[in-house]
């Protein structure tokens, strides 16, 4: 579904991202972990056109996406949330998920009354169907979590990245999003998941990539990635009777 082909990325002299190569299949979940400045969100800018890559090549069912614009990519079928939630405070949980169904590919073409019935299933699969009414301004961080997620169902993504969705979260918010996940996946939503919370990804993903200073450090199974030696010292360090 997605494949990227020796993608690296420089700002001026730093190379944030060097020589990636990695497929994600058709309905899996597919987990990037990396510690703080390892490149996860700059790989997700350059998958969704916030940046084009310096080399290499993105592709998205086949077709070349790199250097389109994040509009165009959007419409090709990718969705994507953000670290930090910024709905229409003053607009109800309903409404705001409908920007995301008017201003999608072919939105133009849609009515209020279509783009209405379009959020109900995105409402129900993130467990914001009973406070679809509620003012988007009065909601917990959790809940503006689930309608981020809502809004970009409801543009109906084939593809969806999420750039660390548990950030800021107490512990009983990231079980509940968790489920959350587990939902939006089953019903055939295949998902790129970027998360610090590692119990979380390691619980949802079938497959997890390692980033370590914008390169590839290791790729496999979750057991397989939380007990190798190098992706344990890339994130604890290393005795410093080894440095």
């Amino acid at each position: 579904m997605l494949k990227l082909t020796n993608v690296s990325k420089s700002f001026g002299g730093l190379k944030a991202i060097s020589d990636l190569t990695f497929e994600v299949r058709p309905n899996q979940f597919f987990g990037i972990i990396g510690a703080n400045g390892a490149g996860k969100t700059t790989l997700l800018n350059l998958i969704t056109g916030y940046t084009p890559p310096s080399e290499g090549r993105i592709e998205f069912e086949g077709m070349p996406i790199h250097g389109l614009p994040p509009y165009r990519v959007a419409h090709c079928g990718i969705g994507r949330t953000f670290q930090i939630t910024q709905p229409f405070a003053e607009m109800s949980v309903l409404d705001n998920v409908m920007t995301g169904a008017l201003f999608s590919r072919n939105g133009a073409r849609r009515s209020l009354r279509q783009a209405r019935a379009m959020c109900d299933e995105p409402l129900r699969l993130v467990g914001l169907a009973d406070q679809a009414h509620q003012l988007a301004g009065v909601l917990t961080l959790g809940a503006r979590k689930k309608l981020e997620l809502a809004r970009v169902l409801v543009t109906e993504p084939r593809l969806l990245l999420l750039d660390e969705v548990m950030g800021g979260l107490t512990p009983h918010e990231i079980d509940d999003l968790v489920e959350t996940l587990r939902r939006v996946h089953a019903a055939g939503t295949t998902i790129v998941m970027i998360e610090h919370v590692l119990h979380a990804i390691m619980n949802l993903s079938d497959h997890v990539f390692v980033l370590n200073f914008g390169r590839e450090l290791y790729r496999g199974t979750p057991d397989d990635v939380v007990n190798h030696p190098e992706v344990i010292a890339a994130y604890l360090g290393k005795p410093l009777t080894e440095q």
